[in-house]
């Protein structure tokens, strides 16, 4: 009865348990062979002449559902867990084909990785006919087990419908965070760093990997790792979902590390996430010493000592063209190789062209053709890919035609933390629910409520970027941080949920002060950085004219005085970056 599945295996199920329920596991095997399944069963399958360890491996491998008859003793053996961890391992290639069954044949809860899986009950089961019934509806993935509570999911981004590739880094992910084992079954911290340029798709990748492997974790934690205070503040989250009471500790980082010192009591891993981290120094102190492991994502290029690394580069030729048309929505390979290879493979370039021919009904061609004229004007001196800068104008100006309204939303949005917004923060802003609209569909901001369902938006980080530079071009900077300041001091509405996840009245403090304070200062600081270059500028000019008046001691004051306005400037750009 192995027909009507993805692939054909030589059993239907293997039988795993321990020797106190041998007489449970002949008569499971018999009612099930009866009823036309094939099932193997250690003790009473295999020959006195096998290798136990290659005949479990091979029925392991050769059997489309594991079936459990799960005891009190089931985990302490080496034997059964290296069955579970085994089928665990092979199951996550066909996910939807291959389960794990559970027959609970004393009164204990499943536990673990187990704790979630939906099981039959045989405890207190006497009439045979019943204890029939239940085996082959265990058999036939049917429960009478009431469903148990959804593991932690905390703060993890929407999933992206149009994530294409990249199998090789997940699978690379798995093997350094995994070990293709189970996480309750190793304890040691397992690190990994995802490291790359800005727009090659470091986020999407985690959280690809979060949900695709968020059955082998206790519970999944997305910790923005920019800033320390956006740290901190996901910590505290995590914290609540451990019951961990933090209310006594001095300030926010002694808050984390008390949250970090209750996961490393923790039975069972987590997988903690930490997104867009600075470099190693800002985050090492934060980092748990058990009970989870960790994956970071950075444009920092060195983490050899601190976690494993895998470098993420642009996507593959036939992976862009395969994001272009599922991303679309139509079939152009040929106009999808030329807009891709434009567009240097970059996600994030090609996830707004993409947006933007489906929503223009542009083709992939035209819209190369666009795209190439913005990005020989786009400007050199950006720490942006002028691909990104030239999808984000076309993006943008479809954005205006349909809703003028969108360019001080995008200019708004620019200027907050690189965080979650909740968008009762724009509520002044005119039309500012079409404009909302409009840039989701192209890409330009996505949709990402809070857990008690605050609606929120995020935006990327190098699409804040641009959208300040725009901003700072038109010299409206100034006017928009005033308005995101005044925006900010809002009273928030009440949680749609009662007892809601969410604390706003402490989001708007964090929130005001990495994204008012944080990018005011860093407006007056860059200002400052161009006019050092500026008057050094004219110093020059200064001398040159006094060198050929005749005036070398005038000249020579001019040209010090342009050093030392260009090493000053120099200090402050490697210090705080240089303007975007």
């Amino acid at each position: 009865m192995t027909t009507g599945y993805g692939r054909q295996y030589e059993y239907d199920f293997f039988l795993s348990r321990r020797g106190s329920v041998g007489r449970i596991a002949q008569e499971v095997a018999d009612v099930l062979r009866e009823k036309g399944y094939r099932v193997i069963v250690q003790d009473y399958d295999f020959q006195l002449s096998d290798s136990v360890i290659e005949r479990m491996h091979e029925g392991v491998k050769t059997s489309r559902d594991l079936i459990i008859l799960f005891t009190s003793d089931y985990e302490k053996s080496a034997y059964t867990r290296k069955e579970f961890t085994s089928f665990e391992a092979q199951r996550l290639r066909q996910p939807d084909e291959r389960h794990t069954i559970i027959l609970r044949c004393e009164d204990v809860s499943p536990d673990g990785l187990l704790a979630d899986v939906i099981y039959q009950d045989l405890v207190g089961i006497e009439d045979a006919d019943e204890r029939r019934r239940r085996i082959i509806a265990a058999a036939e993935r049917q429960a009478t087990a009431t469903p148990p509570p959804p593991r932690p999911f905390i703060g993890v981004p929407p999933r992206i419908p149009s994530f294409t590739g990249r199998e090789d880094q997940l699978s690379r992910l798995d093997a350094i965070l995994i070990h293709n084992k189970p996480a309750v079954v190793t304890q040691a911290v397992q690190r990994v760093a995802v490291q790359g340029m800005g727009g090659v798709g470091k986020t999407s990748l985690a959280v690809e990997y979060a949900y695709r492997y968020r059955s082998l974790y206790a519970g999944v934690c997305w910790c923005p790792a920019e800033t320390r205070e956006g740290l901190c503040a996901a910590l505290k989250d995590l914290g609540v979902a451990l019951g961990c009471d933090a209310s006594n500790a001095a300030n926010p980082e002694d808050m984390a590390k008390a949250v970090l010192h209750r996961l490393a009591e923790q039975r069972a891993n987590w997988l903690l996430v930490y997104d867009n981290a600075v470099s190693p120094n800002e985050i090492a102190k934060f980092l748990p010493s058990a009970g989870a492991r960790v994956l970071i994502t950075s444009r920092f290029f060195d983490w050899i000592g601190l976690a494993d690394e895998v470098a993420l580069t642009a996507l593959s030729p036939e992976e862009a063209v395969s994001f272009l048309q599922s991303r679309a929505g139509w079939q152009d390979v040929a106009g999808a190789r030329i807009l891709a290879e434009a567009l240097g493979y970059l996600p994030l370039a090609l996830d707004h062209a993409a947006a933007y021919c489906k929503r223009a009904q542009v083709s992939f061609g035209e819209y190369a053709k666009k795209a190439a004229t913005l990005m020989a004007s786009a400007p050199r001196d950006v720490l942006y890919p002028r691909s990104v800068a030239a999808t984000f104008d076309l993006a943008l100006a479809e954005a205006e035609a349909r809703c003028p309204a969108a360019e001080e939303v995008m200019a708004f949005l620019g200027y907050c933390a690189p965080m979650r917004v909740p968008i009762y923060f724009l509520e002044a802003l005119p039309n500012r629910e079409q404009a909302i609209s409009v840039l989701a569909e192209l890409s330009l901001i996505k949709h990402d409520p809070y857990e008690d369902g605050v609606p929120a938006i995020t935006t990327h980080r190098l699409v804040q970027a641009v959208a300040r530079r725009r901003t700072e071009a038109r010299g409206t900077a100034k006017a928009t941080l005033e308005r995101v300041s005044k925006a900010l001091s809002t009273k928030p509405p009440p949680s749609p949920r009662k007892g809601g996840f969410l604390n706003l009245q402490q989001v708007i403090p964090l929130v005001r002060s990495m994204a008012h304070q944080r990018h005011w200062f860093r407006h007056n600081v860059w200002h400052l950085i161009r006019e050092f270059a500026h008057y050094a500028e004219r110093y020059e000019r200064g001398a040159d004219q006094f060198d050929a008046a005749g005036h070398p001691d005038k000249a020579k004051q001019a040209r010090e005085k342009a050093s030392e306005l260009r090493e000053k400037a120099s200090r402050l750009e490697s210090r705080f970056g240089r303007p975007l």
